[in-house]
Parts: C-alpha cells; structure tokens; sequence
C-alpha cells in the first residue's frame, strides 16, 4: 500500500512541476508578444504567434546540433592501428559447424568419387 501511495505522490509532483512549466512557458511567450505589439505594427496574438515559431526553430537547430554530435564519427587519429587489427580479423576464418544431416552429402560442385565398376570385358574384335 505504501509503493502505491509513494508512486502516486511523484506522480502528482511530476504532473505539477509539469504543469508549471507549462505555465512559465506560456506566459513568456505571452509576454514576449506583448513586447513585439508594442515595438513593431503587430497584434499581440501575431507577437505570441512569432514567439512560437521562433522557440520551435530555435529547438529544432538545438535538437539536430545535439543529434549530429551524438551519432559516431568513423575518423581515427591512428588509422595504422586500426588496419592491423582488421588485418588480424580476416586472417581468422570462422567456419560453421557442420550440421549432422549435412555430413554426408556433397558439397554442391564436388561430386563424390566414382569406383569404375568391375565387369569382365569381352574382346572386341572376331565372332565366333
């Protein structure tokens, strides 16, 4: 009973933190087209609007600039290095093992060895 209660507890706390964010958030934005009415020829609501836009591109660039230096760049400094360890790499083969079924049948392109077979030969030639 007292996970739950202590789960429901963060819960609210992270859905009001959430909640004030918000807020501030909104109000900024409020503001800072309150602020654009009065510098330039526009209504409040077209300054709120630009804010918007302007904070939703501003995150865009900063979000792509955080994922391009996330992702791993392929250049070593010490690029001998790393051809002798893919040197050492192809020189071991892995080879499967050999299923049970598979051990005697032919490889395809090798047929098995064919033993001529015995018949006694008739000279070829005179009847009699």
């Amino acid at each position: 009973m007292r996970g739950i209660l202590a789960g429901l507890l963060v819960a609210s706390l992270v859905l009001v933190l959430a909640l004030l964010i918000a807020t501030v958030g909104s109000v900024g934005v409020a503001l800072i087209g309150l602020l654009l009415h009065h510098w330039f020829d526009l209504t409040q609501w077209q300054g709120s609007l630009i804010a918007v836009v302007v904070g939703g591109g501003l995150s865009l660039v900063v979000y792509r600039t955080v994922a391009a230096a996330s992702v791993p760049t392929t250049y070593s400094d010490n690029w001998d290095d790393d051809e002798e360890e893919e040197d050492e790499e192809d020189e071991e083969e892995y080879e499967p093992p050999i299923v049970p079924w598979r051990r005697s049948r032919p490889t395809p392109g090798e047929l098995p060895v064919q033993k001529p077979t015995s018949t006694p030969s008739k000279p070829v030639g005179k009847k009699k």
